[in-house]
């Protein structure tokens, strides 16, 4: 359905735009609106991953509240928002289901990006992901070891299904499930993992897969150095790249609102850098930002850096060459 007209911010001031000014909220028969867009941004209000991983709910409610942050900033300075064509396609409705859901936002993005549109997707739990991808891998027609992956976060979300679905499987899924085995763990990049929250068995596994695994405490102060290296080792030999963002990769004094947040983890200035250089990486072709949980949120810090880490990814989307 739609997203909420009131989310779409405007000063009605031709003077002082907005991206609420700017980005076309369209319905869902959004055939004609996928013709000329760019980037489109789909919401999936769907947490019950996270309960099924033992989490705390209200991630559900995160696409609108990244929506409205994001519609009340201005399109910026420069090479700006100007002539960056975004549609808003509102929520995917949720199933009675989680598969449910995850089927619905499989042939959401599939469709999306098999129009080479950029899908751009909020939820939500993480479990999100792997349907997310798996329509990027249709939507593409991607073939064998032909997608690259970066996960951006403080966990890696390689549990196995003996639980079913999960907020902690969707990169075991990815690596083991998409079709026609379009990932290669040659290709998947942890970034920003914090080892005292991880088992040292699914540690393992990761590495037993070929991927690669960037801890929070390898990456220092160096993070856009080491994002610019797992960039290249996802690029490698790929055709596309997906870039999935849990906001608990940020620290809790700048993202409380985080499903899992904890006091280590990025800095907020340092997350939106990553995000301008995914923006600029051609490679790059699906977004998603994962696990904001207003409830758990104060003042709407958590809201307002993921509306500005959307910012700028878009800003250096713009700036594509």
């Amino acid at each position: 359905m739609p997203a909420d007209l009131d989310l779409f911010y405007s000063r009605k001031d031709p003077m002082d735009p907005r991206l609420g000014d700017l980005v076309r909220r369209v319905s869902r028969d959004h055939e004609d609106a996928l013709k000329s867009a760019q980037i489109a941004i789909l919401g999936v209000p769907e947490d019950r991953g996270i309960a099924a991983n033992g989490g705390k709910q209200g991630a559900a409610l995160g696409p609108e509240a990244i929506r409205r942050a994001f519609y009340k900033l201005t399109p910026g300075f420069g090479v700006n928002f100007d002539g960056l064509s975004m549609i808003d396609l509102g929520d995917i409705p949720v199933g009675e289901t989680l598969e449910e859901t995850h089927k619905a936002l499989t042939e959401s993005v599939r469709e999306i990006s098999s129009r080479e549109v950029f899908p751009l997707v909020l939820g939500g739990g993480h479990d999100l992901t792997y349907p997310g991808l798996k329509g990027l891998v249709q939507g593409l027609d991607l073939r064998e070891g032909q997608l690259g992956l970066i996960n951006l976060d403080s966990h890696l979300d390689v549990r196995d299904m003996s639980h079913g679905i999960t907020s902690g499987t969707p990169f075991r899924r990815a690596l083991t499930e998409l079709p026609n085995n379009a990932l290669l763990g040659r290709s998947f990049v942890e970034f920003g993992i914090q080892e005292p929250y991880n088992s040292p068995h699914y540690y393992q596994w990761v590495r037993d897969q070929g991927s690669t695994v960037f801890t929070l405490a390898s990456v220092g102060t160096r993070p856009m150095e080491y994002f610019l290296e797992a960039s290249r080792i996802a690029c490698d030999d790929t055709k596309a790249v997906a870039l999935s963002i849990d906001i608990d990769s940020v620290r809790s004094q700048e993202a409380p609102g985080a499903s899992a947040s904890n006091p280590r983890g990025f800095k907020a200035p340092e997350l939106e850098k990553v995000a301008y250089l995914a923006g600029r990486t051609d490679r790059i072709r699906y977004l998603d930002l994962m696990e904001m949980s207003p409830p758990l949120d104060e003042h709407n810090r958590t809201a307002s850096l993921c509306a500005s880490t959307l910012f700028w990814f878009c800003k250096g989307f713009r700036e594509r060459g």
